[in-house]
């Protein structure tokens, strides 16, 4: 097998090499004369240019393909220039006439295949290659060209191929034969010439070897490695020796093959063994000489070899054994080898029959490991399979189509990108009714396909997809740098209108109107032709509008009832633009025509009831009140139920337009022109029939307005706290405030003047609004918060606010309410340090004399109990002596002072006091004095027994005992010891018989009390005392009369229980 590359040059066609032998003939003869017949023949037999040329590609066996070149007419001249290692060029025809077109019959290159492109470029055939190859080039036919490729590497020391020689076509003589040039050089140096024809394949020869072939594209050879102790290859003489000896033909630079020998060999392997093991061939490498490289082979057939062939074609040995010992310093190669004849045959020959295509074998894929896979994909297949679907809209279907083909190794790039635009659109029209959804795999295979090809034609359409992409999920800032960019970089791409105008339309429903008058000025401004002109003016005069360029807009809106007057039809909201302007610019009359227009186009179009409410509006506003109450009332009976009908009725009942803003002062005059309240229905079914809708809203206001003149103003307030709290941003917030601070101010003059605090508390914490309004509180609101606080419980935050008012200087209004209210709650808690606190706080208050002498008594009473006996006497000597306070003040000034007397042991004040407390605290029981207190005319009482006891006046002691058994009960723990003190008081005036007469009842009526036994014992001293007077001098006689000193000193240990008591 012989591999070509590098620069090769195609011989003239058959018919200019038959009249250059006949020129040879008589040349050689030496014939002048034969010189005219030789141009007149060339005149004859000078073939015809080719025009036009076909090309088909197929493979007929692995790691080989082919492609065939098929002109209309014999070509002249045929060069075949490498420009690179990819790349092929043909020159045909000379640069005179060049070919077109080119015309491809049958499949193209399949996925991964060594051709990659055909095309014609300037009349120049262009062959591009997917990966270094070697190539072979036949003309079996003079209108044919069979170029075979075969996947190689860069052979070892190969140098670059020299520049390809001008060769003259029929009509240059002097370079005659090439193929005669070659032979001659063969003969030179000393090896064997093959005959060659006179049209042969000049070129050099790829030195490479299958060892330098890569695995994945070579043919189904296996290289064996060079032994280490091989000999070393043989170059220059003994290379050619060696041939000599081994009868394989070295191959020169410009040697040819015996077309004899490629035709038997050509048919060996066309043979109906064709698809059985192919005879082995042995080749071997030499490394190249200083002058290039070579390479030198032979093609040995069964008969010359003497090798033995199976009858099926197979060969006697192992393919990947066979030859191992002849050249093991090159290396072994086994496998099928080109019998292809190399050069075109002088004469014309008849074109080639196609074999018959062997009957197919299975074909089992494996992959690097040797496990079956699936058989390859055909892209083309593939690609027409998906181009199916989409163009029945199954866009779904198509999808893993597309994406089999994306991930294809080596697709050619024009498959590529085209695969990548069908998933581009495919995934645009499968997430066509959810932008949202599909944003993502819209942007990301639109991006790819972009991005494979920035050159390709499609470029401006991917990018206007991006950019309607983010339009459609309303990322306008990336949708607006999209579309920018498809205009700077593509400004005439129709598209471009197209984006923009979407990009407008986006941004007016964001209320972007500054952002969408530029995005559709620019399709006015450079794209006036463009299909999207009248979208794009509609837009640019509703942004006008809304801008409140309502004079630019009137332009834009003349320009386009000129230009498409017939809009309106088709677009009868255009009506509404229109109308909406001409009101805006005080046209009303026209406003008003374009209005009823629009109705009577499409008078049952969805929200006319709104339309006819604002003509209704715009009579009233007018002063046409008949036309507008006519509007009004078909409002309220054609659309009853909806929101229109609702302020029709309200217009009506208030007989005007009261929208916002809207003041109290004006609707007080509404509300006193209403007959029988219908206005508060009309207000109440309003608000109830929608929460958003501007009418409904505004009713709500006007319910707090009416509740406050109709002087609920609780009420009221909770209803414009309702409406403020629902409705924040509205413009009405100011009226409402103001009506929720006067019907406060209404319910607090009200609230104090029915003393109700708690009503106050509960306004002042309910609203919030209230509190901010009005700001630090004075000592109205104060007192008032407080006293509400106490009503409700809450006495430490009342007893909290109030305490400002005990600071100095006394309010005049409510510094005395407030420390009666601190000082009767200390004095009923028993607070005696609060309430000195309180004395100190308030010393210095000119308060009135009454609650001053209130807060003297409660000062003394606190020190009393707070044993700070100094300062508490003081108070007391005080109080006694003043007739301007109460009877019961002074009764408890005296006790206190007695008991100070008494725990003085000054008997002469002890004596006086306790008298001065029975008699008033007496003087309290006569008036049936609340303060009356008997327990204290019993202390005095008792008090008074012992002094009188203590000084010996017995009889007035029992004056005190009679009035205080009037306090003792006989049931009373108190009674058996007062019965006995009584028994030793009249002991000792001597009366015996009625002191033993009170010992008995003491011992008889209380046997289990302590004086019962004290009783008894007395008893017994009577007894032992009679008994001894019987002894005594006289005792008989003075029995019953105790001498006086023993009476004295009875009468001492009686009074010791008695004090004690």
């Amino acid at each position: 097998m012989i591999f070509f590359t590098g620069t090769g040059r195609i011989q003239p066609s058959a018919h200019t090499g038959a009249i250059l032998s006949i020129s040879r003939f008589f040349f050689r003869q030496s014939r002048i004369p034969v010189f005219f017949f030789l141009l007149l023949s060339m005149v004859f037999f000078a073939p015809s240019s080719a025009q036009a040329l076909t090309w088909s590609w197929f493979s007929p066996g692995t790691g080989v393909e082919k492609l065939r070149l098929h002109f209309d007419a014999p070509v002249q001249e045929t060069e075949m220039v490498s420009a690179g290692d990819r790349k092929l060029i043909f020159y045909i025809n000379s640069s005179d006439a060049p070919l077109s077109p080119l015309v491809r019959a049958g499949h193209a290159p399949a996925m991964g295949a060594l051709v990659k492109a055909v095309e014609l470029v300037s009349g120049q055939l262009h062959v591009e290659l997917s990966t270094q190859a070697s190539s072979i080039v036949r003309r079996p036919a003079p209108d044919r060209l069979d170029i075979e490729f075969f996947a190689a590497g860069l052979p070892r020391g190969a140098q670059a191929f020299p520049k390809k020689k001008p060769v003259g076509g029929f009509w240059s003589f002097w370079p005659l034969s090439e193929a005669h040039a070659a032979s001659r050089e063969s003969a030179v140096q000393g090896g064997p010439s093959s005959p060659t024809g006179r049209q042969a394949v000049v070129g050099k020869v790829n030195t490479g070897g299958p060892e330098d072939w890569p695995e994945s594209r070579a043919l189904s050879t296996v290289t064996q490695p060079v032994k280490p102790d091989g000999a070393a290859p043989l170059t220059g003489e003994r290379e050619q020796g060696a041939a000599r000896e081994t009868g394989d033909t070295p191959v020169g630079k410009d040697a040819a093959i015996d077309p004899a020998a490629g035709r038997q060999m050509e048919a060996g392997r066309t043979s109906p063994g064709a698809g059985s093991t192919p005879d082995t061939g042995h080749q071997s490498v030499s490394p190249a000489a200083a002058g290039g490289a070579v390479v030198s082979g032979s093609v040995r057939n069964a008969s010359s070899a003497g090798v033995a062939a199976t009858p099926g074609g197979t060969a006697a040995s192992d393919p990947a054994t066979s030859g191992q010992g002849k050249r093991s310093e090159a290396g072994t190669v086994s496998g099928k080898v080109n019998e292809q004849t190399v050069g075109i045959p002088a004469a014309r020959q008849p074109e080639e029959e196609v074999s018959k295509a062997p009957e197919e074998r299975p074909v089992i894929y494996v992959d690097e490991q040797g496990n079956p896979v699936p058989r390859p994909i055909n892209p083309e297949i593939v690609m027409e399979e998906a181009e199916r679907l989409i163009r029945e809209r199954k866009y779904i279907e198509a999808l893993p189509q597309l994406e089999k083909l994306r991930s294809l190794p080596g697709l050619h790039p024009e498959m590529l990108e085209k695969a990548l635009y069908y998933i581009s659109d495919c995934t645009w029209a499968r997430y066509a009714d959810n932008p949202l959804a599909g944003y993502e795999a819209i942007v990301s295979s639109t991006s790819e396909a972009m991005n494979a090809n920035l050159r390709s034609p499609r470029v401006p359409e991917a990018l206007l997809r991006l950019g309607l992409a983010n339009v459609n999920v309303g990322n306008l800032v990336d949708a607006g740098g999209y579309i920018v960019a498809l205009l700077r970089r593509y400004p005439d791409y129709p598209g471009v209108a197209q984006g923009f105008t979407a990009l407008g339309k986006a941004q007016l429903k964001r209320r972007l109107d500054e952002r969408a008058e530029q995005s559709f000025s620019m399709v006015l401004d450079k794209y006036p032709e463009s299909s999207y002109l009248q979208e794009a003016s509609v837009g640019l005069a509703e942004a006008f509008n809304r801008q409140k360029k309502f004079q630019n807009a009137q332009l834009i809106l003349d320009f386009i009832s000129k230009r498409w007057p017939r809009y309106y039809i088709d677009e009868p909201s255009f009506l509404l633009l229109q109308a909406g302007n001409d009101e805006a610019l005080g046209k009303t009359g026209p406003a008003l025509g374009l209005y009823w227009l629009y109705y009577n186009l499409v008078p049952g179009h969805e929200g006319n009831d709104e339309l006819l409410l604002r003509l209704g509006d715009m009579y009233a506003r007018q002063g046409g009140w008949i036309s507008a109450e006519f509007v009004y009332r078909y409002v309220e009976r054609v659309f009853a139920g909806t929101a229109s009908a609702s302020v029709a009725r309200l217009r009506l009942a208030e007989k005007g337009i009261y929208d916002s803003p809207i003041s109290y002062t004006e609707m007080s005059a509404v509300f006193a022109k209403d007959q029988g309240g219908a206005l508060w229905k009309v207000y109440t079914d309003l608000a109830a029939s929608s929460r958003t809708a501007p009418a409904a809203v505004l009713a709500r206001l006007k319910e707090a307005m009416w509740l406050y003149w109709d002087k609920k103003y609780t009420e009221a307030m909770g209803k414009a706290a309702d409406f403020i709290d629902a409705y924040p941003e509205n413009a009405n917030v100011p009226q409402a405030k103001d009506l929720i601070w006067a019907s406060f101010q209404q319910e607090l003059n009200n609230s104090l003047a029915e003393g109700n605090y708690g009503r106050i508390l509960i306004l002042w914490n309910g609203f919030p609004l209230v509190r901010e309004r009005y700001g630090a509180l004075d000592p109205r609101m104060r007192y008032a918060l407080a006293q509400g606080m106490l009503e409700r419980g809450d006495e430490a935050a009342a007893l909290g606010m109030m305490a400002e008012f005990l600071k100095s200087p006394m309010d005049p209004n409510y510094g005395e309410a407030a420390f009666t209210e601190f000082f009767n709650r200390y004095l009923k808690a028993g607070a005696w340090d609060k309430v000195l606190d309180l004395g100190k706080l308030v010393s210095t208050w000119p308060m009135n004399r009454q609650l001053r002498n209130q807060l003297d008594y409660a000062l003394a009473l606190s020190a009393q109990n707070l044993n700070l006996t100094g300062p508490a006497l003081a108070m007391w000597a005080q109080l006694a002596d003043r007739q301007d306070i109460p009877l019961y003040q002074r009764a408890y000034a005296t006790y206190f002072l007695a008991r100070d007397a008494e725990q003085r042991k000054d008997i002469k004040d002890s004596y006086e006091l306790n008298r001065k407390v029975i008699d008033l605290f007496t003087r309290l029981q006569e008036e049936r004095s609340d303060k009356a207190d008997p327990q204290r005319i019993k202390d005095a009482m008792a008090a008074l027994m012992d002094i009188s006891e203590v000084a010996n006046r017995v009889p007035e002691a029992l004056e005190w005992v009679g009035r205080y058994n009037a306090y003792a009960s006989p049931e009373s723990p108190e009674y058996p010891g007062l019965r006995f003190r009584e028994a030793r008081l009249y002991r000792k005036l001597g009366d015996a018989v009625r002191a033993q007469a009170l010992l008995e009842d003491v011992v008889r009526n209380y046997p289990n009390s302590p004086f019962a036994q004290a009783a008894a014992g007395e008893l017994r001293t009577f007894e032992v005392s009679r008994d001894l007077q019987n002894f005594l001098p006289g005792g008989s006689s003075e029995a019953g009369q105790p001498a006086p000193e023993q009476a004295r000193e009875e009468g001492k240990a009686a009074s010791a229980p008695a004090a004690a008591q």
